[in-house]
């Protein structure tokens, strides 16, 4: 991978309140958990809860609307990892899960393409902590990492302290601005070197953390309420041409 100037700017993504979470333990025992465990030769206390895998159990979970959308954690870091921003040195992309936990990932870290491969290796990471198992993991877990510790670990961040951080909040409430716009503002009007952006990882309703209280600014894109795949990319290339 190419390093980045060290004067260059850095934009960090935290993906928060993702709806990735293995199976609650009050179904581990029902059918449509036990049959897809038993076809991947899995413990039901060591799959993804996935809403389409697992419909049958949904009109009874709570919060059934959100729940159970561990594609959106894919497809946010195959987006990332493989951004030409991520290839030049300048991007972090971490999650932050519905449980409190925060999963770090190595900017060199090859996501499996295949979503049962991705899942697979996530089941992993809740198992274990950290994948592969070793010295040196590129995908790590933290448990007990509310929203407010999880930002305050992202600006500790060797290489990021002492820089000028501006963390942006996407929000359907926040100002409406185009992502190239706001980054020329902030990198060369404010002489902004870090932006952390904060960016639900959920497919309905609102944060469940109070995210609010971190952000410098809040702001959305045109187009009303998006996909996040569709924010992410806009926001990294707007990153990169600012």
């Amino acid at each position: 991978m190419e390093q980045s100037d060290r004067s260059s700017p850095i934009l960090s993504i935290l993906l928060v309140d993702s709806e990735l979470e293995l199976v609650p333990k009050q179904y581990w025992s029902h059918p449509a958990v036990v049959q897809n465990a038993k076809k991947r030769k899995k413990r039901p206390s060591m799959v993804l809860l996935d809403s389409t895998l697992h419909h049958s159990i949904f009109k009874d979970i709570e919060e059934r609307n959100r729940r159970g959308r561990p594609d959106i954690v894919h497809q946010f870091l195959l987006l990332g990892l493989d951004s030409i921003l991520n290839i030049e040195g300048r991007l972090n992309l971490y999650v932050h899960t519905r449980n409190d936990e925060l999963i770090t990932v190595d900017p060199s870290t090859r996501l499996p393409k295949n979503y049962n491969r991705y899942a697979g290796l996530f089941e992993e990471l809740f198992k274990s902590g950290s994948v592969p198992s070793g010295t040196e993991p590129l995908i790590q877990l933290h448990s007990s990492m509310d929203i407010d510790r999880s930002i305050e670990r992202i600006l500790s961040k060797k290489g990021l302290k002492g820089k000028n951080t501006k963390i942006l909040l996407l929000h359907q409430d926040g100002e409406l601005d185009e992502p190239w716009t706001l980054f020329n503002k902030l990198i060369n009007d404010e002489k902004v070197d870090h932006v952390l952006c904060l960016i639900g990882g959920f497919s309905h309703g609102d944060f469940r953390s109070k995210v609010e209280k971190h952000s410098d600014m809040k702001f959305q894109l045109p187009g009303g309420i998006l996909k996040v795949w569709t924010v992410v990319s806009e926001i990294l290339v707007g990153f990169r041409k600012a």
